[in-house]
């Protein structure tokens, strides 16, 4: 996969697919096994609607990128996260 392709793509994605609780998206992607991870990092629980969002830019990055394998979403709680999820991508940061 193109990690730069990945990456622009991912930025736009994550952008349109937030709302104001969303406080930063991270995305990575695993060649070895061709896993594409998104986690979406909330200022709370995070509800449905994030959930949803997180769900909905993994749709699009799987639309854009066929040779994914596997895919994972997390939608986590910023504030309780305990640092599980380890990703070098961070494609979105709420100002």
């Amino acid at each position: 996969m193109n990690t730069e392709a990945l990456a622009k793509a991912s930025k736009l994605i994550a952008a349109r697919n937030v709302n104001s609780r969303v406080k930063s998206v991270k995305v990575g992607w695993d060649a070895v096994t061709s896993k594409l991870t998104v986690a979406y990092y909330i200022d709370r629980e995070p509800s449905e609607e994030e959930i949803e969002l997180c769900e909905l830019s993994m749709g699009e990055l799987l639309a854009e990128f066929p040779e994914v394998i596997t895919a994972d979403t997390k939608c986590v709680d910023a504030l309780a996260d305990d640092d599980s999820i380890v990703l070098p991508g961070v494609v979105y940061t709420r100002d």
